[in-house]
Formats: C-alpha cells, structure tokens, sequence
C-alpha cells in the first residue's frame, strides 16, 4: 500500500474512532442519573476510544501532509456523526444539515485535489 492511501486508511480509522467516542459520550447522558457505573463506563470507553483515534490520526500525519489529513478526517468525521445521530439516536436529518454536510464534504474533496 503507498504511503498515501495508507494515509487516508489511518485518516479513515481516526474519524471512525472519533465518531464511536461521540456516540459513546452521547450514550453516557442518556440515563440522566448523575454519576452511575454505567455512564462512567460509556465515558471510559469514550476516551479508550478517542486515544486509539488519536494513535491513528498520528500515523496519518506521517503520511499525509497536516493541510490535507485534518480537513480529510474532520469532514467524515462530521458526516460519520450526522449519520449515527439519525439512524442510531433518531436525530433529525433536514435538508439544511444535508446542504451543510455536503458543503464541508465538498470542500474537503477540493482541498484534496491541491
């Protein structure tokens, strides 16, 4: 694998993690019962989660230059977050957020071409 694509994998893993830990976070306010086992668990494997992103995003930046790997991973990270927020949490997915969505995706694309 070049060293390029190995860049956009590890970019790929960085916001998968970074996704699942915003989900995990979300998860843990569910209960609305201060400081419980089971919320601290959910912020526990947040941050579990959040390191391993962070693991991944680092290998990424070794491959990838900084202006390219960021706005790469911020942009699936976002649309990675929209989608779990409607099809796992029930959020809603107006047009306005599609528009705002493919905006960023659009300008991470562009900058991707540079």
């Amino acid at each position: 694998m070049s060293p390029v694509l190995s860049g956009y994998f590890w970019s790929v893993l960085a916001s998968l993690a970074s996704a699942m830990a915003t989900l995990l976070i979300k998860l843990s306010h569910q209960e609305n019962a201060g400081w419980t086992l089971s919320r601290l668990a959910y912020l526990g494997g947040a941050c579990g989660t959040y390191g391993l992103g962070f693991i991944c995003y680092s290998i990424a930046l070794q491959r990838l230059q900084i202006s390219l790997a960021y706005p790469l991973m911020t942009a699936f990270t976002m649309l990675l977050v929209m989608l779990i927020g409607f099809m796992i949490l029930g959020e809603n997915l107006s047009p306005t957020r599609l528009a705002g969505a493919g905006l960023i995706i659009a300008g991470a694309f562009v900058l991707s071409r540079s």
